[in-house]
């Protein structure tokens, strides 16, 4: 982590069906850029707020991701416990890695520790975490991110638990300021804080408050779980026809520009980012192929977002 005075903060915010209906839009305008949804919990439990969650932060412009509550405790004797429970989890949420969006790689939320018949906590638990995440790393292409307090990590993880991330809890400390590196234990950093489950922002209280160290490119850049594309149309290609939609989409915010977004850094307007993605991929379907030439309109739709730009300072 930086130093304290000089810390730069994302805000965000995880949610599950005890917050009701979020208002979502109300949220991002409270300054909240990212949050976590609760998808499900041990097997065969789906949250009934999770898909309205992810659809309605999704349009609103908020990064979300889903977490899993861990049942370890519910079939300590079950060797496929962990792997059951992956499955289950991402089968409820695979349909948002399939095109890009606002969705954040997900989480394993790890809190229950009360197992009978096992000797070795430590080493259950930490397996249980390798056996979960060997199956969300197969089916998605990455692990999920851990979530837990400083004392389960001291006392239920192994060292090499530290390969992922974490998202640590520690309501001792609260920004500006930030837990030191020993809150983390073994992971010796956290990638996400959660430093409050009580509270308030945008209408909504109480609800669990959390922070990303860095800048919203930053956390998009490390966490997003699907790459962005210039194939704005969907037809399977990047071409020509991906750079008239850009252009018939130039200036459109919000929901309007989402079809030609193909940066998709959170910033609902279809910009130069957007541009540069199409450049990045136009006429290289595989990463071997050379880029073809860039058609002679992109002088144009540079000119009118820098025309663009010029006036959203004037208006500030």
């Amino acid at each position: 982590s930086q130093s304290i005075a000089h810390a730069q903060f994302v805000h965000g915010v995880d949610v599950s069906r005890w917050q009701g209906d979020v208002n979502w839009s109300n949220l991002k305008n409270a300054g909240v850029q990212f949050a976590f949804a609760k998808a499900t919990e041990g097997v065969d439990f789906v949250d009934i707020k999770f898909h309205q969650n992810m659809a309605n932060a999704r349009a609103a412009g908020v990064w979300i991701g889903p977490y899993h509550y861990a049942r370890p405790d519910s079939f300590e004797n079950d060797p496929q416990d962990a792997a059951k429970e992956a499955h289950d989890f991402v089968d409820a949420i695979e349909q948002y890695y399939q095109t890009p969006g606002f969705t954040l790689q997900p989480v394993v939320d790890m809190e229950e520790w009360d197992l009978e018949g096992v000797g070795n906590f430590r080493a259950f638990l930490s397996e249980w975490v390798r056996d979960f995440n060997d199956v969300v790393e197969q089916r998605l292409g990455f692990p999920a991110i851990i979530y837990a307090g400083t004392g389960y990590i001291n006392n239920f993880f192994e060292p090499d638990l530290a390969q992922y991330d974490l998202w640590l809890a520690n309501w001792n400390y609260a920004p500006p300021g930030e837990p030191p590196a020993a809150a983390s234990g073994l992971f010796g950093d956290w990638a996400f804080w959660q430093y409050t489950g009580s509270g308030s922002v945008g209408g909504i209280s109480p609800i669990d408050r959390d922070v990303y160290e860095g800048t919203l490119d930053e956390l998009v850049a490390e966490f997003r779980g699907v790459e962005p594309t210039a194939d704005f149309n969907a037809d399977g290609d990047v071409d020509g026809a991906d750079f008239l939609a850009l252009q018939r989409g130039l200036g459109r915010t919000g929901a309007a520009a989402m079809f030609a977004n193909g940066n998709a850094n959170g910033d609902l307007q279809i910009d130069a980012d957007d541009l540069a993605v199409w450049r990045s991929q136009f006429g290289a379907p595989a990463a071997s192929s050379p880029p073809l030439a860039i058609p002679e309109p992109e002088a144009v739709i540079l000119v009118a977002l820098a025309m663009i730009a010029a006036e959203i300072r004037r208006r500030r």
